[in-house]
């Protein structure tokens, strides 16, 4: 017998109500009899011993920017379907939440409006990520126009958190753009360096500096300066990271890598490569003239001439990193 109870109709409907944080009720419009399930009892923070279901205390509990008219809740309640609406209620102990109600209406034979059938949820948490959510996209707005560029978050592992506006810039579902083994929108030129300095930086938990071309919803391909540092916790470890990107013409992509490569870089990397200049000449196809005066006195030679250098040795595993100070570090790609 005990089982049997257990498996009656009520005793699901309770378990399920506990399960979710929602309750029902169901409203006679010709008796004005309103009837509330003991899940909607508990959501609401009231005890069916202590005090009977009523429309006016209902509305007592909501909050009071959330109440509607009673001409407001008779057009919804006359809708030939489902409605649906969030708003907050005020328990009894000054708790608030955050409850959606969906109800239907039920019509007698001539057509008339006579029982509704409702059920409350609680979307606290839900509500919470939407605010959270819009409050992100405002920082992101306010964000963009301080800094003049896209700001994003990853996770430690270097995926993104938020993917909207990359699915309206390239065009991709939120499942392509989530395909890390792909890279879909990464020129295929630039995946394997996207990879490793992703790779070195997390390893290292220092900063990221990364140009990349990614393709366009129309299929051009759009060059990015993108700049990443780990944020990290009290014991060291990276809780997420924090970048930003801007979209590069030409102009400012040869000044950039000018300006981040210095005579003593050259100078080094050609150590670490244990090249003589004659070799980064033949290597490169620069003049040897242009190296040597690059060397000694880099602003003196064209933007162009020191991104091809500097793509040269990047070819042969020198990796330039920019650090948190903004002082450069020139080492070799670990083999």
């Amino acid at each position: 017998m005990p089982l049997r109870n257990a498996k009656s109709p009520e005793k699901r409907v309770q378990l399920l109500e506990t399960l979710l944080g929602a309750g029902t009720w169901t409203f006679d419009f010709r008796t004005k009899e309103i009837i509330w399930s003991a899940g909607l009892y508990q959501l609401v923070g009231l005890d069916p011993k202590s005090v009977s279901a009523d429309f006016d205390l209902y509305q007592s509990l909501v909050h009071p920017d959330d109440r509607l008219a009673n001409a407001e809740l008779m057009a919804l309640a006359s809708r030939d379907r489902l409605s649906s609406r969030r708003f907050r209620i005020i328990r009894p102990d000054g708790h608030l939440i955050w409850v959606q109600s969906t109800f239907e209406p039920q019509y007698d034979r001539e057509g008339r409006l006579g029982i509704l059938h409702g059920v409350v949820q609680d979307v606290a948490a839900i509500q919470k990520a939407v605010l959270e959510q819009e409050h992100s996209q405002q920082i992101n707005i306010s964000l963009r126009k301080l800094i003049g560029g896209d700001f994003w978050r990853t996770d430690p592992e270097g995926k993104l958190l938020d993917l909207s506006n990359w699915m309206k810039f390239t065009g991709l579902t939120e499942g392509q753009l989530r395909d890390y083994d792909a890279l879909s929108p990464i020129h295929p030129e630039d995946r394997a360096l996207f990879l490793e300095r992703w790779a070195s930086g997390i390893a290292g938990k220092h900063r990221i500096d990364l140009r990349v071309r990614v393709r366009r919803s129309d299929g051009e391909y759009v060059t990015f300066d993108n700049t990443a540092i780990p944020v990290l916790d009290q014991y060291g470890d990276i809780l997420e990271w924090h970048g930003v990107s801007h979209s590069a013409t030409k102009e400012s992509r040869s000044c950039e890598k000018a300006a981040i490569i210095a005579s003593r870089h050259i100078r080094a990397a050609r150590a670490l490569l244990d090249w003589t200049a004659p070799d980064l000449a033949q290597f490169s196809g620069v003049p040897f003239s242009t190296i040597r005066r690059m060397e000694v006195d880099v602003e003196s030679v064209k933007a162009d001439r020191i991104r091809v250098v500097r793509e040269t040795f990047e070819k042969h595993g020198v990796v330039f990193l920019s650090l948190p100070d903004d002082t450069v570090s020139v080492s070799l790609k670990p083999t």
